[in-house]
């Protein structure tokens, strides 16, 4: 399979190459060495070949237990598996059915009442809370190799969060890198589709409530929520690299993927 943005399998519609950006040093990220996609779910074979012979020898799975239990990957077995979850799917749901849930990696309300969901402030609390995720998610990519497959459920928040970091270390500019997260919403469409139909089994939410309806604040990746992220990062620590810095992240982990990630042409 030719190396391109977006990859082309019958089994993944939001499975996208982090190459082809401009980085701050006059520089272009690589193509096949970091993927994200959605949940790579009861994949066909000829996905799987497609995926190995694309180089990707190595998949990180972010989502909870009860997402994992519900639909396997398709790549465990096959390839490096590494299970890095950030938190649980019960953020798509109605707060009043959460609250069995609040523990650990429990994320705030979702708001009630037809009101959008603020992604902007849910990624910037995931950052805050989650260092030790991203200090390990930065190593783990550092040390990887061959090409690297990461995913949550969708491919957008939690997988959005580590290609924020990812393409923030390289010097990908910030309207870059919410371009690329934004358009998630247009190549996830058919999976969004089977979602509001129920036909996505996304495991049953913590506590072991009923299955409550999905906010339609789930559905969006605005451009916007990524800008507020990056922005608090950077008005608060200086940029998005010097919040990872603080938080440990080595200078170490950050050179070995700028080697790998950023080709000086």
């Amino acid at each position: 399979m030719k190396k391109a943005r977006r990859l082309l399998l019958k089994g993944l519609y939001n499975a996208r190459d982090l190459g082809g950006f401009p980085t701050a040093d006059g520089g272009v990220t690589k193509f096949g060495v970091f993927i994200r996609s959605e949940a790579p779910c009861d994949l066909p074979d000829e996905d799987i070949r497609a995926l190995k012979d694309y180089g990707i020898t190595a998949s990180i799975d972010l989502r909870g237990s009860g997402e994992k239990n519900s639909r396997p990957s398709s790549l465990k077995g096959v390839m490096d598996y590494i299970e890095k979850p950030l938190f649980n799917e019960a953020a798509i749901y109605d707060d009043k059915d959460r609250e069995a849930s609040r523990g650990e990696g429990a994320n705030p309300p979702v708001p009630k009442n037809g009101h959008m969901q603020d992604w902007g402030e849910q990624y910037k609390q995931m950052a805050e809370e989650a260092r030790q995720w991203a200090i390990d998610m930065l190593d783990i990519a550092a040390g990887c190799d061959g090409g690297l497959l990461y995913h949550c459920t969708t491919g957008k928040d939690r997988t959005g969060l580590f290609s924020c970091y990812l393409l923030s270390v390289c010097g990908v500019a910030r309207e870059d890198i919410a371009a690329d997260y934004c358009i998630s919403q247009i190549y996830l469409a058919p999976v969004y589709a089977r979602m509001r139909s129920g036909k996505v089994d996304l495991g049953p939410p913590p506590g072991g409530a009923d299955l409550p309806p999905m906010e339609e604040s789930f559905f969006k990746t605005p451009p916007e929520a990524m800008l507020t992220l990056i922005d608090y990062l950077t008005e608060k620590y200086g940029s998005v690299v010097d919040y990872l810095r603080l938080i440990g992240v080595s200078e170490e982990t950050m050179d070995k993927i700028r080697e790998k990630f950023i080709d000086k042409v």
